[in-house]
């Protein structure tokens, strides 16, 4: 069976899915995108997926009013394609525009949705935990754009590429003021005792959904959360580290560079946290399969990551 995408409001085998050379998103990278996963159908969180869409559709000046019913495009995708487990990349675009650079002139926006088949990562790797390097690239804390998960991903590719070619996992960027501030496709987490750390949003991170849903899992299990500046220091030496986003849920960091973390085993609090995660996943499913309104049901713009296997600690993990 072909792939069926939905693009300009319409699905179609994604042989005939044709862009404009005009596209502002291809161009200048204008535009936005959001990464989901669906769990036995259901597209976990996506709501908070597209409450954070539309906010940063506002920012860029693309009308939300323009846009289609998201929510319902998503699960249409997703059926078409007789998916119950899959990541789906949601796509808009600033639209068809002149040969020159200009976001004066109105133009409707283009949609493009892709759902394929996910599974996630093995038991293998989470028992492991991901390595990383740290990159040469910066985020800067002073762009207003480093907030919003736009489609201008250079800086996320090129970091990528660098761990890629130094037989890393992932590639941690610090701000220009020196400070950690996120993975290149992931938020960053550091525990020491009962203390959870994260970069604030002032450090030039985009606020991840996992990150957020992390962030309130651990408030409800009674840990001390701190947002605000990390140092390297502070992530290589601290009992345990971990990375969130939509694909990956809550991956253990055990490596970064030459130095291992903690005792390069997921630690306590990330099994603690990768469980109850699972359990918000679970609830969510179980909630959805026993709606009896369409799960397509409209989300309105007025009103934004996802998984893999479950791992368990074992007896000797540190």
């Amino acid at each position: 069976m072909e792939e069926i995408v939905y693009l300009k409001g319409s699905l179609m085998p994604s042989s005939q899915a044709r862009l404009s050379c005009r596209d502002y998103g291809f161009l200048y990278g204008y535009g936005l995108f959001e990464t989901m996963r669906a769990y036995s159908a259901h597209v976990f969180l996506v709501d908070r997926h597209l409450d954070r869409l539309y906010r940063s559709a506002s920012f860029l000046g693309i009308d939300s009013a323009d846009l289609p019913d998201m929510r319902k495009a998503i699960y249409d995708t997703l059926q078409a394609n007789r998916l119950s487990d899959a990541r789906i990349r949601l796509t808009v675009s600033g639209g068809e525009g002149t040969p020159f650079p200009d976001l004066s002139l109105h133009r409707p926006p283009t949609v493009l949705i892709v759902a394929t088949p996910y599974a996630g990562h093995s038991d293998e790797v989470y028992h492991r935990g991901f390595t990383a390097i740290v990159s040469r690239i910066r985020r800067n804390t002073q762009s207003p754009s480093s907030g919003v998960k736009s489609l201008n991903y250079l800086d996320s590719l090129l970091a990528r590429q660098e761990a890629r070619m130094a037989g890393a996992d992932e590639a941690v960027l610090l701000n220009e003021q020196g400070f950690v501030a996120e993975a290149s496709t992931s938020n960053v987490f550091a525990a020491s005792a009962d203390t959870l750390l994260t970069p604030s949003e002032g450090s030039g991170i985009l606020p991840g959904i996992t990150r957020e849903v992390v962030l309130e899992l651990a408030g409800s299990l009674g840990l001390r959360v701190v947002t605000g500046r990390m140092t390297l220091t502070e992530l290589s030496q601290a009992d345990e580290a971990f990375l969130t986003n939509s694909l990956v849920e809550i991956m253990p960091l055990t490596q970064l560079s030459e130095q291992v973390i903690g005792s390069g085993r997921p630690g306590t609090l990330t099994v603690q946290l990768s469980q109850a995660y699972k359990t918000l996943v679970g609830d969510a499913v179980n909630q959805h399969s026993g709606r009896t309104d369409s799960p397509g049901a409209s989300h309105s713009p007025r009103g934004g990551d996802n998984g893999s296997p479950e791992f368990h600690r074992s007896a000797d993990s540190g």
